[in-house]
């Protein structure tokens, strides 16, 4: 199976293993490293996961309750203004963008200068014209060897500088920018952003000296980015320019000049602050079609030089990674709304749209000039129903978004809840408000300042807590043998406790594995069986191994959610949330269904009992589902807080009648409320004939 290349990506600081809640992600592998083989059977046998921040998405202050934290916080005044310093950047942390944990890029790292020679290196690109911009940045790449060691900002030069000029040769040159970094962890990890003024030019070149070069653990010196901005009014300027390198190195298909300016980061959009009230623009063929499509009118005839598409991403879905958007599709400029002497400026595969991951799909264009700005979605050669949702579709004049809140016309046009044709041009992803890139990394730097802020204040305070108990153990000594008598007796009774709770944990996995995978299996050794009786009936035979088919499935799944239940680390409510979705994914995929969550997806670990219980309940309820209601529509309504949990489950089924007097609850029905007994929760269930059954459950969150 070919191995995904991973794309550059900010890091994770060390410290934050014990500050801030971390959030587990998938990794995914490269085929090319530039490290070597150190069995010497050449450079590609490393694998790079990607590593995603997550000192950058939900950083939050653990509760600091131990008694070493208490102790000091009585007799020291000092901690105490120290944690209040911490929650004031915590505070200041809220009001700036949250960074998405983004997906690769399928292949390209970015540019690598090869490590033949040691000498000074340089990155240039040709910007087509002259421009006079307001920033730079500058991307990482981070990286994890095989051994597990992380490599945070590979070739990130330890110093630079960044020239313009109008001759491609640099005779004659202004710099911008002259770096040379004290504190290598903060820029190596986070994007360089510097703003420069009162400087123009066609060609901005980054120079590296050879005592700059970073040097890799092998001892090679090296000069990589994964991407290179030039913004003005906020507009990357570098997008689809020509960039062109000293020397270069690795595989062409993995480090080009050229994939440093696609425009394509681990970051993902840039988005601000506040949460997005649509999603965007949603297209359904109710008759089967070769193509459909979407256009805003500009209002009048003007100069185009980029057309961003952005991905609808609704935060409810249950995203497949391996596709992303399912058709081709084409970009058209055009002073007529039939699009009549139509220039296209962009053509794209399934395949190209999916290599984007979540940035947007931005297309430079070079003379555009029109009206009216189409994005056609190209169907199968026999006509089928053409489904497809974008979130945005932006188109610059200049630094301007002229797309913005101008009217939008679709083929085959759905408006339903919070998609509608407006929703594509009101500045929105389906997450998040879109703010200019200059906006966004300069908030990001900012974020920077205050995580490495809240580390040096952490370290103050984790020292001035360890002083404090120390003098304090000292003035109590005469006491410590008392106490540690009765921290004994209690850690022994609690050793006690634990063990009984794991003996019992262990009685009913086992009970899980003999009552569910038990029977799945002898159900197959007994189709088996049968099927060897019956090698003359052909038609008999294949339905046997089909029945074994379908009961070796269900093996499998109810082997990963036992598995899923007991696999440490996997105990937040946020990693429910997602097990949830995953499971509605699978079973109700023959539904019309929809999930939708209200709360806060914290990441307090939930206890075993709890976790198993209210999955096994919401399970069951699916299964029965599936199995008995005949229903078309399922809506599943989840709302969390702190301190309680509701979970409505509703289907449009046949129905029963639970409030007739003789009626008689199922083994199914009295699980049910047995689960939900074990974990403190409340459950009704409420059915009536051809009216469908609501499932309303509420548990105290523990």
């Amino acid at each position: 199976m070919k191995k995904i290349p991973v794309q550059c990506s900010l890091p994770k600081l060390g410290l934050l293993a014990a500050c801030f809640a971390v959030i587990q992600v998938a990794c995914v592998h490269a085929q090319l490293s530039p490290f070597p083989d150190p069995g010497g059977q050449g450079a590609t046998t490393w694998d790079l996961p990607e590593l995603s921040p997550p000192d950058l998405i939900e950083p939050v202050i653990n509760p600091r309750q131990t008694s070493a934290d208490q102790i000091a916080r009585l007799f020291n005044r000092d901690l105490r203004d120290i944690e209040e310093a911490q929650e004031d950047i915590i505070s200041q942390l809220e009001k700036l963008p949250r960074v998405t944990r983004e997906t690769q890029r399928v292949n390209a790292f970015g540019y690598h200068s090869g490590n033949s020679k040691t000498r000074p290196k340089w990155l240039q690109i040709d910007m087509g014209e002259r421009v006079s911009p307001d920033a730079i940045a500058l991307f990482p790449v981070t990286a994890e060897l095989g051994d597990g060691e992380v490599v945070f900002g590979y070739g990130f030069p330890r110093s630079f500088r960044i020239d313009i000029s109008d001759d491609a040769e640099f005779r004659n040159y202004e710099t911008m920018i002259e770096n040379r970094m004290d504190d290598p962890s903060g820029v190596r990890r986070w994007p360089y952003f510097r703003e420069v003024a009162g400087v123009s030019g066609r060609y901005i070149r980054i120079s590296v000296s050879a005592a700059g070069l970073w040097r890799s653990p092998t001892g090679q010196n090296v000069f990589a980015l994964s991407e290179v901005m030039v913004l003005d009014g906020g507009r990357n300027l570098a997008l689809g320019k020509k960039a062109t390198a000293l020397d270069s190195g690795g595989d062409p298909d993995v480090w080009s000049s050229k994939f440093v300016v696609d425009g394509i980061t681990t970051l993902g959009l840039p988005h601000g602050i506040e949460d997005s009230p649509t999603l965007g623009f949603r297209a359904r063929s109710q008759k089967p079609a070769n193509q459909s499509w979407v256009q805003v009118d500009l209002g009048e005839p003007m100069p185009i030089e980029q057309v961003a598409i952005i991905l609808a991403d609704p935060p409810a879905a249950v995203p497949d990674p391996t596709i992303r958007f399912p058709y081709p599709l084409s970009i058209e400029i055009s002073e007529s709304p039939d699009m009549k002497n139509a220039d296209v400026v962009g053509r794209f595969n399934p395949s190209q749209i999916g290599m984007i991951g979540a940035n947007p799909l931005a297309v430079p264009v070079n003379d555009g000039y029109g009206r009216y700005v189409r994005v056609s979605v190209h169907g199968p050669k026999n006509p089928t129903r053409i489904s497809f949702d974008l979130a945005e579709l932006q188109v610059y004049s200049g630094n301007e978004n002229v797309a913005l809140k101008k009217p939008v016309t679709g083929m085959h046009t759905l408006k339903i809840r919070n998609w509608a044709p407006e929703f594509l041009v009101d500045g929105y992803s389906s997450r998040r408000n879109l703010v200019s890139y200059e906006t966004w990394l300069s908030d990001l730097s900012k974020r920077n300042n205050l995580v490495r802020r809240w580390l040096d204040k952490e370290e103050q305070r984790l020292d001035l807590v360890d002083k404090t108990v120390t003098r304090g153990v000292t003035l109590i000594a005469s006491g410590v043998t008392g106490v540690l008598g009765f921290v004994l007796v209690a850690l022994s009774r609690g050793r006690v406790k634990r063990r009984k709770d794991l003996e019992a944990l262990r009685q009913r996995i086992a009970s899980d594995l003999h009552d569910d995978i038990g029977s799945n299996l002898s159900s197959i050794a007994l189709l088996a069986e049968l099927g060897k009786t019956e090698a003359d009936e052909p038609e008999l035979v294949v339905e046997e191994l089909t029945e074994i088919k379908s009961t070796a499935d269900k093996t499998i799944e109810s082997m990963r959610d036992i598995v899923w239940l007991i696999r440490p680390g996997e105990e937040t409510w946020s990693q429910m949330l997602t097990r949830f979705r995953e499971t509605a994914s699978k079973l109700l995929r023959a539904h019309e269904y929809s999930i939708n969550v209200q709360g806060e997806a914290h990441d307090d670990r939930l206890p075993l009992e709890f976790k198993r219980d209210l999955f096994l309940i919401y399970k069951e309820v699916l299964n029965n589902i599936v199995r008995h209601a005949e229903a078309e529509n399922v809506n599943i309504e989840i709302d969390c807080k702190r301190n309680r949990l509701q979970m409505k489950i509703e289907d449009d089924g046949k129905g029963f009648n639970n409030l007739d007097q003789e009626f008689k609850e199922g083994n199914g029905l009295r699980n049910l409320r047995m689960r939900a007994q074990a974990i403190g929760a409340n459950l009704k269930v409420r059915s009536a004939l051809e009216e469908g059954t609501t499932v309303l459950l509420t548990v105290p969150m523990p």
